[in-house]
């Protein structure tokens, strides 16, 4: 597993760039239950993208078993249609 997809990847940068913007935010909220709920919804953000590209591969395999399948499936269908 290489971090260079983790790092390159458009969606984890933007969630890594958006701690700037959680942190202006927070920088002048009173020091309260609500400042925690902000870094959190920030931090499932940057969860939820690091996940999506560590599925990004499971997805494009399975892409391609569907798309195998369905070429499979044409060509018993044509095979058929011949035999008649």
């Amino acid at each position: 597993m290489s971090i260079g997809k983790y790092l390159t990847n458009i969606g984890v940068i933007g969630a890594l760039l958006g701690a700037l913007g959680t942190m202006r935010q927070t920088q002048e909220m009173p020091r309260d239950w609500r400042r925690f709920v902000i870094w959190g919804v920030w931090a499932a953000g940057l969860t939820l993208a690091i996940a999506g590209v560590a599925k990004q591969q499971d997805d494009e395999l399975r892409e391609a078993q569907i798309k195998e399948a369905q070429q499979q499936a044409k060509a018993e269908k044509k095979a058929a249609k011949r035999a008649r």
